[in-house]
C-alpha cells in the first residue's frame, strides 16, 4: 500500500503520526510525507532562516521515510488562496495513495482544521483519509487506537529533532496523550497508543 501523511507544519507528522506510519513502513508498506506549510511562524528567527532550519529539522526528522514533499504555504495563511487546494491535490495525485493521514477538521489550530477540509473536500470520494488525535484530544473522539508503544523511542527520537521548536514540551505532552490514550484501551501502564 501507499500511505500519504499530510502534516500542515513541519513537526506535525512526528507529534501527530509518526508511530502509525513507522508501523506501515515496517510491514512493507511505502510512506509518503507532504508538508503543507513553511513554518515560518513558529518561532522568533528571521523568517527565511527559519523556515530553512525548520525544513532541514523536517528532512532529518522523517529520513526513514521518502524525503518530504514541501508545499511551501506561507505559515498561517493556509486556504486563504483557492490555489492552496489546487497544490493540495496535485501533490496527493503526484503519490497516489491507498490512504491518508492528516489533521481532525475540529482540531484547535486553524491551518491544521484548514488543511482537514481542504484534503476532504478535494479527494475524499477517491481515497481513504485518517483523521489524527489533537493535541491532548480537545474536541476529538477516536475511533481507532493504535499501540505504539513498541515506536515510543523512535517517536520521540524523531520529535527532539525539531530543535527551534524547544521539543521537550512535545516529548512530555505526546507522552502524556499517548499514555492516556493507551490506559483509555485497558493496556498496561508504560503503553502508549496514537488515537484516529
Amino acid at each position: 500500500m501507499k500511505i500519504l501523511a499530510i502534516a500542515a507544519h513541519p513537526d506535525d507528522i512526528e507529534i501527530f503520526m509518526y508511530g502509525l506510519i513507522s508501523i506501515y513502513k515496517d510491514r512493507g508498506d511505502q510512506v509518503f510525507t507532504i508538508i503543507v506549510t513553511d513554518g515560518s511562524k513558529g518561532g522568533s528567527e528571521e523568517t527565511e532562516l527559519l523556515i530553512k532550519t525548520r525544513k532541514s529539522e523536517a528532512i532529518n526528522s522523517l529520513k526513514t521515510f521518502s524525503k518530504p514533499i514541501f508545499l511551501n504555504i506561507p505559515d498561517g495563511e493556509l486556504g486563504d488562496d483557492p490555489i492552496h487546494k489546487k497544490i493540495i491535490r496535485k501533490n496527493i495525485f503526484k503519490v497516489l495513495p491507498d490512504l491518508i493521514i492528516t489533521h481532525s477538521k475540529n482540531d484547535y489550530h486553524s491551518d491544521h482544521r484548514t488543511l482537514s477540509l481542504l484534503i476532504k473536500g478535494t479527494v475524499s470520494h477517491y481515497i481513504p483519509i485518517l483523521y489524527c488525535d489533537t493535541l491532548m484530544g480537545l474536541n476529538f473522539q477516536p475511533n481507532f487506537y493504535v499501540d505504539i508503544t513498541n515506536y515510543y523511542q523512535v517517536k520521540k527520537d524523531a520529535i527532539l529533532k525539531h530543535k527551534s521548536q524547544n521539543p521537550e514540551r512535545f516529548v512530555d505532552l505526546f507522552e502524556l496523550m499517548n499514555s492516556y490514550r493507551a490506559a483509555q484501551c485497558n493496556a498496561p501502564k508504560g503503553s502508549y497508543a496514537e488515537a484516529y
